[in-house]
């Protein structure tokens, strides 16, 4: 299996990683519980698997509001899923492609079932792999009663499987699954490192200063079918062929996870040829995957949806 860095604690916030920091009302531990926003836009999941707790949370100026939570079973083996029928729950940052329920849902999966996004881009990079990894119900309630009872899917009830149904946007709201979560990682927002990192890549893209932008790229990156040098050459072409790029992104969204961080916005693309006419313009959703590599962050992977929030 291909070894990536991971991304550790570099990005942590100072208040978050002193001794004796206070506890916000929606940490992981409060008992106080935030009221749903309206619309719930925005939303995550948030999976404990030390505690196994499930906790459904509003994304709020840059930090997690816990709505509410839920006892869930996980895979029958403890750890971080890396290979098919390893029968353990995977650790990273997903999202849901599918819903079903019955009748094209089996009955085990109780009333509904979300699929995730596993082995994501960046579990494919390390070489993991599985599949119909998800967030499901089940037709027997006494599972609930174990802690580690799936094949590596994360069950809750059937009655809190259609709580849930409401604040989940396909493809848009992230499942955070960690090994253990701690205050340190409910205010992604908040991470100014991260913030000028994203920063200084959007500055740099936006510029066609093509050596600034490929210096924010992980040596392991991979999309599109490129990789980094091919990447750098495939914007190159697209830097001598346009005028001006523009990406105004919006909505940004900063989530992490002791093995990676993962930035999502919504992308204003517009380009401008040297004629004056338009190059390419699109707005969706651009996702990016980001690795630590010689201390400082690094995309090691990138998606778009037209999805958007």
């Amino acid at each position: 299996m291909r070894s990536i860095p991971l991304l550790g604690l570099s990005f942590c916030l100072l208040s978050a990683c002193m001794p004796g920091f206070a506890r916000a009302a929606g940490s992981p531990t409060g008992n106080s519980l935030a009221a749903p926003v309206a619309g719930h836009e925005k939303t995550v999941i948030l999976v404990d698997k030390k505690t196994n707790m499930l906790l459904l949370a509003q994304y709020v100026d840059g930090e997690y509001q816990i709505i509410k939570k839920f006892h869930a079973t996980m895979g029958k083996v403890k750890g971080d899923k890396e290979d098919e029928g390893d029968l353990k729950t995977p650790e990273g940052i997903y999202t849901f492609k599918t819903r079903l329920t019955p009748p094209r849902l089996q009955s085990k999966f109780g009333a509904m079932a979300f699929y995730m996004d596993f082995p994501n881009t960046y579990d494919q990079l390390a070489g993991h792999t599985g599949s119909d990894i998800m967030l499901h119900a089940t037709d027997e309630p006494d599972r609930l009663n174990k802690n580690y009872d799936s094949l590596g899917c994360i069950v809750v009830r059937n009655d809190e499987i259609k709580d849930i149904y409401p604040y989940v946007r396909l493809g848009l709201t992230p499942i955070l699954i960690f090994p253990e979560l701690t205050d340190q990682y409910m205010h992604p927002g908040r991470d100014q490192a991260l913030k000028a990192f994203f920063e200084s890549w959007v500055k740099a893209w936006e510029t066609k200063d093509i050596d600034g932008y490929i210096s924010h790229y992980h040596s392991d990156f991979s999309a599109q079918g490129m990789d980094r040098d091919h990447w750098k050459r495939f914007k190159e072409s697209l830097n001598k062929r346009y005028a001006s790029i523009e990406i105004n992104p919006e909505d940004v969204l900063y989530y992490r996870h002791p093995k990676y961080s993962m930035i999502t916005f919504t992308q204003n693309y517009r380009s401008k040829l040297k004629n004056g006419g338009w190059g390419h313009r699109s707005r969706g959703t651009k996702i990016l995957y980001i690795a630590e590599e010689g201390g400082k962050p690094k995309i090691i992977a990138e998606t778009y949806t037209t999805l958007m929030w």
